[in-house]
């Protein structure tokens, strides 16, 4: 299992390469557009205002060159210094924001994931049965809309009718864990509700096929009871194809999680990055991208390593 760990920590190095250098490219892509001198200089900039920002920042050095120095920087842990921010770090940025988002992520994947098990594991029991038709009739229907609108229509009805819960805001979990919880809440369910019905989805269908399997009936013929069927026999097989779901619904959560902060007012990485665009600040666009697809890769390395564990012929062929 470690070589197979190892091997799999190896081939995340050159996603993480390729990464970087998309990310460079698109700040390329965006200086194409107009100067980032002249942004960063503002209305009736000098040409000696210019020359001078283009000489600080290296925009006059070739492409390779400065995608060598950026590159050591952010190996050393330096991502830079806001465009348009005096004095403010883009390492300092991310960090005051990755964390509202991260969190609401984090616990979406949990509710997600959770509870799309649960319902997939009952509707499998008794494939076609009342219950079934049922969770796959509501998780049809979630799939259908998308996250922001059932955000929207969370804050409307449990926030702002029944006044159980605040309709906007953050509140960090070092002021108030109470506080942390109740505003993620609306934010994470609305993100992982979509989670949910896939989830059930594929797991409903993995373990109506592996109920079904010729080694769950021998087991069953020798008067193995239900519970120690599906946990033992059923479910470990059955979790292999869904832990792909699992990675791919990590990596759509990180990307809808932009609109659900704009609709509960949350100030995360998605505001974060949507407002570097809009104001062409290269320098925090390039680091807020290199994270995130940091975090992607990370759910994909343990996505990859969960193979491992649940099926040796994984392991055993590297």
């Amino acid at each position: 299992m470690a070589k197979y760990i190892g091997f799999r920590l190896l081939a995340t190095i050159p996603l993480m390469f390729a990464i970087a250098v998309v990310t460079f490219l698109i700040a390329v892509a965006m200086e194409a557009n107009g100067s980032i001198a002249i942004q960063v200089c503002g209305e009736g900039a000098t040409p000696e205002c210019v020359s001078a920002v283009e000489e600080n920042l290296g925009l006059d050095d070739p492409i390779p060159v400065r995608f060598i120095q950026w590159l050591g920087d952010v190996v050393s842990g330096d991502l830079g210094a806001s465009l348009l921010d005096e004095n403010a770090s883009v390492a300092g940025l991310i960090g005051e924001r990755i964390w509202a988002s991260v969190s609401i992520v984090g616990f979406s994947l949990v509710i997600g994931i959770t509870i799309g098990m649960v319902m997939g594991i009952m509707a499998a029991i008794r494939p076609g049965g009342l219950l079934d038709r049922s969770l796959s009739i509501v998780a049809a229907s979630v799939i259908a809309a998308p996250g922001f609108i059932i955000g929207m229509m969370l804050s409307w009805g449990i926030a702002i009718e029944l006044g159980w819960l605040d309709p906007i805001g953050y509140t960090p979990l070092s002021e108030s864990v109470t506080g942390w919880f109740t505003s993620i809440l609306l934010p994470s369910i609305a993100l992982g509700m979509p989670t949910i019905a896939i989830v059930q989805r594929q797991l409903r269908s993995s373990m109506a096929n592996a109920l079904q399997s010729r080694y769950v009936l021998a087991a069953r013929a020798r008067g193995v009871s239900r519970a120690p069927l599906i946990r033992r026999h059923a479910l470990p097989n059955a979790m292999v194809p869904t832990i792909t779901v699992f990675g791919f619904r990590a990596a759509a959560a990180i990307g809808l999680t932009t609109a659900v902060e704009i609709v509960f007012g949350i100030r995360g990485m998605g505001e974060l990055l949507v407002t570097a665009i809009l104001n062409r600040n290269v320098t925090v666009l390039q680091g807020g991208m290199l994270i995130v697809g940091l975090v992607v890769a990370v759910v994909n390395l343990l996505v990859d390593i969960s193979y491992g564990f649940l099926n040796p012929k994984v392991r055993l062929a590297k």
